[in-house]
């Protein structure tokens, strides 16, 4: 009837890392794709440039904008996330303490 305590502690303990398993995930991805952009769509020499209009409508290259933009958007709504988990155990620690 009665949910256990390391129930509980379990259950967090497991959200937690999955949650930061995808964090950690989205910032590889994040990363890896700047670094592949770079070597294969926007090389940096006057080849590069003169090419750059082609290249960037390739597959492989929109692919690659995609990944960049999205988990960069990803990985701010977390520290948006994160900012707002702290701000709300702050507002119910300081709660919680006034009323004893």
């Amino acid at each position: 009837m009665f949910v256990q305590l390391s129930e509980i502690k379990d259950s967090l303990v497991w959200f937690v890392k999955e949650v930061v398993v995808i964090y950690v995930f989205w910032i590889f991805l994040h990363w890896l794709s700047s670094i592949l952009y770079v070597k294969y769509c926007a090389s940096v020499s006057i080849w590069g440039l003169i090419m750059s209009p082609y290249r960037a409508t390739l597959p492989h290259c929109t692919a690659l904008r995609w990944m960049i933009f999205n988990g960069g958007k990803m990985i701010e709504v977390m520290w948006i996330l994160l900012g707002k988990w702290f701000i709300e155990q702050l507002i119910f620690y300081k709660l919680y303490n006034r009323n004893l």
